[in-house]
């Protein structure tokens, strides 16, 4: 039994000497005790804690180590407002007392910094201070970094791909639509945040009862008043050029002001500012306003690329813009503007057409002078609440267009002179009341067009069609076309919430009348009843359309089933049709979130409806100089399907933005046009009764990452669409095969303090094929290269380098274009003094080729020269 109680005393002896236990007592200076002190026990060569214990009011501490693998310990004691104590231990020590003395502990300033992009609820807030860098002016320059958003080069924004319903600052929308004045002239040091609200129902009454996929743009601004905008005036040589621009801008409480005087002869086109971009804008602005145009001169093919290179230009611009909040929730907001611009373009053009006749080679150099002028003047009263909603636009459009044109074709000089006044009022009322339970909606608008075309031609054209006196050609071809136009389109709709599902019952009429008159003259002379048209088309329906939306959690839908009756009556010289159609376009869109981050939506609607009115004339019109046409078909009668399916992953955390669709179209027409073509490449169109078939398939993706340590943005898209349509060329029916391929991609590099850069590339194939001729391909690629360096302070140079490149051997293959620039910069006063120097190698021509159903054009473009310009803009 002895050694067995050996064993076990050694047993214990070794347990109780292996564990190691400290006590003991942190005071201060006058023997207090302190809790809250941290005691930390670690070996004496390594910065490791085995074991710690936190004082209570006594101040005594208690540290045990059940395995004691160390000769030497520490232990370290912290607390506040007291200097840092430490002292080695060893196995032998059981009791250790600590006396503090007492030291105020200066903490380090922490800077807390902002994410560069947080959402809450359907609310994504990117902060302009992590996107913004030292070049950057306007607003516009910062939003172009931010990961999916996107701004295309007519300044129209998309998030996801898909465009902006409404741009609001501080919530109000100033400019109707036309948000780019904001964008291009907004100074972005004095935004605070960019907001992005996503399913943005723009009338607060219908908010939790009519469903929107869309999303919205917010600017958030640093300060609750804000003096905005700029000031710039510049002066530059190759020729004497001239740039002018004065924006001031107010934003308040109470309301909100944007005032610009803009002016250029450099290529900048300015008049893109005063566009309706925005979507909800643009369909009420499309449902008003109409474009019908029959007459034209030949034009330039332009390039599409940076019109500073190529527009030879000299615009004025003037633009007005007020918002007033009255004080019964009312805004008041005047838009007033007017732009003067004239244009001049110089090139020439190789047009090969593919018939089923044979081929046929267009020879062209043109030389094109456009002046335009534009009024807009437009007033809206709108109360837009919770429980109120009113709506009154009245708005007048004018524009006097005059365009020269002047071409040479196989030795001989065709000259052409068109004008184009137009004058167009529109009124939209809307107003929302809830009676009962349910909301009910009121809509009206009228539209009025008056609209006149003059197309003078010498010498004259067509001279077998059109000369009374065959035995010797004429001097001159003049066509004259009236138009004028009225409609109406109103509505009454009953909208109920029931739990998860709102039911939209909308009963209305609309009526259209319009006259076209048109004649056809030769040296003064009239060509004869054969060009003479004379024509009134109305139009009256009825509808009633029912809309059922379900939103619950994470799913949405949309049914709507609107059914139309049409009346339609014309009256002519030669005839007069009546019609009667019944048309029901259903439509379908679900969607479905399966995550925080993940969304997936399809729509799918089918639609009949008629062709554009204008395009119907009994007699022959001369549409240019060479191209007379005669529709004297019946109206197009079209009937439509489209389907698409769309995913899309937003993770702001991440700062992730993934989107990618199918779409499908089917369209079938009941007419054709039959271009019949002359030898000399001069067409004649009549219409043909051909049922006929357009099909259109469709894959797009997009992907956008920026990576907050690098301070750098990387983003590809990718297009790909195949479609199918038939054609009716010199008696023959054709089917014509058609692909697309489109390749983008960027990055934007912002890591370090004296230099950014960043570079696009662009990949275009175009092909198609018709009946049994071999396929044609068009291959273009664009190169963009930024280079921006910061030498020293309020010093900044930038290169930008763009090449394209053809696969046309035929052509110039590649041009190449640099631009440089010097920026100093008076950061107390907010000055810029530019040095610019533009098309560094001063190409002189761009050439191209572009391909269409059943012809190739390869054509050459006059660009602007090497310009040196020297500006200074002031911003605040």
């Amino acid at each position: 039994m002895k050694p067995q109680f050996s064993l076990l005393f050694l047993f214990i002896a070794h347990i109780l000497f292996a564990q190691l236990t400290i006590t003991g007592k942190i005071t201060n200076e006058n023997g207090q005790p302190i809790a809250g002190a941290n005691v930390i026990l670690s070996p004496s060569d390594e910065d490791k804690t085995l074991t710690y214990f936190i004082t209570k009011a006594d101040g005594n501490f208690t540290l045990t180590l059940k395995d004691s693998l160390f000769e030497i310990y520490e232990v370290k004691v912290r607390a506040m407002n007291y200097a840092y104590a430490s002292d080695l231990v060893n196995e032998s020590t059981s009791d250790f007392d600590f006396t503090l003395q007492e030291k105020a502990i200066e903490l380090k300033e922490v800077q807390l910094k902002q994410p560069a992009i947080r959402k809450k609820g359907d609310t994504i807030a990117y902060d302009v201070t992590n996107f913004k860098d030292i070049q950057d002016r306007t607003i516009a320059d910062v939003i172009k970094k931010m990961p999916g958003i996107e701004i295309e080069s007519s300044g129209r924004i998309l998030y996801q791909g898909e465009p902006i319903n409404k741009y609001y600052i501080e919530g109000m929308d100033l400019l109707g639509g036309k948000y780019s004045l904001a964008n291009e002239n907004l100074s972005a040091d004095a935004v605070d945040k960019v907001q992005i609200l996503e399913n943005h129902q723009p009338i607060k009454m219908l908010d939790s009862l009519v469903v929107s996929s869309k999303a919205a743009l917010n600017i958030k601004l640093k300060n609750k008043i804000t003096y905005s905008g700029k000031a710039e005036i510049g002066l530059g040589v190759s020729p004497l050029l001239y740039q002018t621009n004065i924006t001031p801008m107010l934003f308040k409480k109470k309301q909100q002001m944007i005032g610009s005087y803009q002016a250029n002869n450099r290529g900048e086109d300015v008049t893109k500012q005063l566009q309706v971009l925005s979507f909800e804008d643009l369909m009420n602005n499309t449902e008003r306003f109409s474009n019908e145009s029959w007459l034209g001169i030949s034009s330039v093919q332009t390039p599409h690329f940076n019109e500073k290179r190529w527009l030879d230009n000299a615009v004025q611009l003037g633009t007005w813009n007020h918002l007033f909040k009255l004080n019964n929730e009312f805004d008041l907001r005047f838009n007033l503007s007017y732009t003067n611009d004239y244009q001049k373009r110089i090139g020439q053009s190789t047009t090969q057409y593919f018939l089923p006749s044979g081929n046929l080679l267009l020879n062209e150099q043109k030389r094109n002078h456009l002046q335009s002028e534009d009024l807009s003047a437009k007033a809206t009263l709108l109360r837009n609440s919770s429980d109120n909603y009113l709506q009154n636009e009245i708005e007048f459009k004018g524009a006097w267009n005059h365009s020269h044109g002047y071409l040479r074709r196989d030795n001989e000089l065709v000259d052409q002179i068109l004008q184009k006044p137009n004058q167009e009022f529109a009124n939209q009322f809307k107003i929302i009341k809830k009676i009962g339970k349910q909301l009910v909606t009121i809509r009206s608008v009228v539209s009025y067009k008056d609209y006149q075309e003059e197309l003078s031609v010498s010498p004259g054209v067509f001279n077998e069609m059109i000369n009374q006196n065959q035995n010797q050609n004429y001097h001159n071809t003049f066509q004259r076309v009236d138009f004028s136009k009225f409609s109406t389109n109103n509505f009454i709709e009953f909208s109920k919430g029931i739990k998860s599902i709102s039911v939209h019952s909308k009963l209305g009429f609309g009526y259209l009348n319009q006259e076209m008159e048109s004649n056809l003259f030769a040296d003064n002379s009239s060509s004869g009843s054969n060009f003479i048209n004379d024509i009134t088309w109305s139009k009256f329906n009825y509808f009633w359309d029912n809309r059922f939306e379900y939103k619950k959690e994470k799913f949405r839908a949309t049914l709507s089933l609107p059914i139309e009756m049409n009346h339609l009556q014309l009256k002519s010289f030669v005839k007069k049709d009546e019609m009667n159609r019944l048309f029901v376009n259903p439509n379908l869109f679900v969607s479905y979130k399966l995550s925080n981050y993940w969304e997936l939506r399809s729509s799918h609607s089918f639609k009949q409806s008629f062709g554009s009115f204008s395009a119907i004339h009994d007699n022959y019109m001369l549409y240019n100089y060479n191209s007379i046409q005669q529709r004297d078909g019946k109206l197009n009668e079209r009937d439509m399907w489209n389907s698409s399916l769309r995913a899309e992953y937003k993770n702001p955390i991440k700062a992730r933005f993934i989107n990618f669709g199918y779409n499908y179209s089917w369209t079938e027409n009941s007419i054709l046009n039959n271009y019949v073509y002359n030898p000399d490449a001069s067409t004649i169109l009549r219409v043909v009764e051909q049922t006929n078939h357009q099909l259109s398939h469709s894959l797009n993706g997009k992907f956008s990452q920026y990576f907050s340590k690098l301070k750098s943005n990387f983003e590809v898209e990718i297009y790909q669409q195949w479609s199918k349509n038939d054609e009716y060329l010199n008696n023959e029916f054709v089917e014509v095969d058609n692909q697309l391929t489109s390749i983008k991609t960027g990055v934007k590099f912002r890591q370090l303090s004296w230099m950014t850069f960043e570079y696009n590339y662009s990949w275009l194939n175009y092909g198609n094929k018709m009946a049994n001729n071999p396929l044609r391909k068009v291959i273009n690629q664009e190169h963009q290269f930024g280079l921006h360096f910061f030498p020293a302070a309020r010093h900044y140079i930038k290169l930008n380098m763009d090449a394209y490149i053809n696969d046309d051997s035929t052509l110039n293959p590649n041009s190449v274009f640099g631009d440089l620039m010097y920026r100093y910069t008076l950061k107390k006063k907010k000055i810029d003094f530019e040095l610019t120097a533009y098309n560094l190698f001063n190409e002189k021509y761009f050439s191209q080729n572009s391909l269409s159903s059943y012809y190739e054009m390869h054509y050459q473009y006059k660009l602007r020269p090497t310009q040196i310009m020297l500006n200074t803009r002031f911003t605040f």
